[in-house]
């Protein structure tokens, strides 16, 4: 199904960019194709090597505070040295399609034109040995806000899936207070939950990629726990 850009958003580090962002530029997954051509052969043969990723994105400079200029400068001014959880979502419902990437910071770049507002542009690359991740929103709206503990609905892919390498993803906007935690589950019947991901739990502004062992059922779904009020989060499962 082809979609617009309209329900685009872009997580990073636990701050919500997407009113800072004006275009995506880049999404990027690449893997090497090393060349192990025999003299018996008459044209190229390849095995595939390493993968990467990169992601780059434009916007607008925006000092105020919990926006992109204090995301891309969080180490006291300075770019952040520490792996950036990075989330793309292509729409703003559950069960919508997003990208993932565990990476680092590669630049953040100001530029001023006459007759413009100061615009700015950040790329990132990956790092986890894991490239680009694909998958569904297991949560709704361009952010979720949980009050308090919540099953929320599930998602249904059609069928279970034998992916290797399953991940979730989660990016914490902000918790009112308390702590939380937020848990991926799955089912074959849509009735009977497991366990499939869980994440750290959560007091504030955050974000975490945590992997999944084996096949994920066909219906997945999002529960928070714990004493908390006003958990505003996204959350993500690629299924390997």
């Amino acid at each position: 199904m082809k979609v617009n850009g309209l329900g685009v958003r872009l997580y990073a580090a636990g701050f919500d960019l997407s009113t800072d962002i004006s275009a995506i530029s880049r999404i990027s997954a690449q893997q090497e194709l090393l060349d192990t051509t025999a003299l018996d052969t008459s044209a190229r043969q390849r095995i595939i090597g390493l993968n990467t990723a990169q992601m780059a994105v434009n916007g607008w400079f925006d000092a105020a505070s919990g926006r992109s200029h204090a995301a891309w400068t969080s180490n006291s001014g300075k770019l952040p040295t520490a792996d950036q959880i990075v989330l793309v979502t292509y729409g703003t419902s559950r069960g919508d399609a997003f990208s993932g990437l565990d990476c680092k910071q590669a630049d953040y770049n100001v530029t001023r034109s006459p007759g413009s507002a100061v615009a700015t542009t950040a790329s990132y690359e990956g790092t986890a040995g894991a490239g680009v991740e694909n998958g569904v929103l297991l949560t709704t709206g361009s952010t979720q806000t949980d009050s308090s503990a919540t099953t929320s609905a599930s998602v249904d892919e059609g069928a279970a899936a034998s992916g290797t390498a399953p991940a979730a993803y989660l990016e914490v906007i902000s918790l009112a207070s308390g702590e939380a935690t937020v848990t991926v589950e799955d089912s074959g019947n849509n009735v009977s939950f497991s366990t499939k991901a869980v994440f750290t739990s959560v007091t504030g502004r955050t974000s975490e990629r945590v992997t999944a062992a084996g096949s994920s059922g066909r219906y997945l779904r999002v529960v928070t726990s714990g004493t908390f009020s006003n958990l505003v989060f996204v959350v993500g499962f690629s299924r390997g």
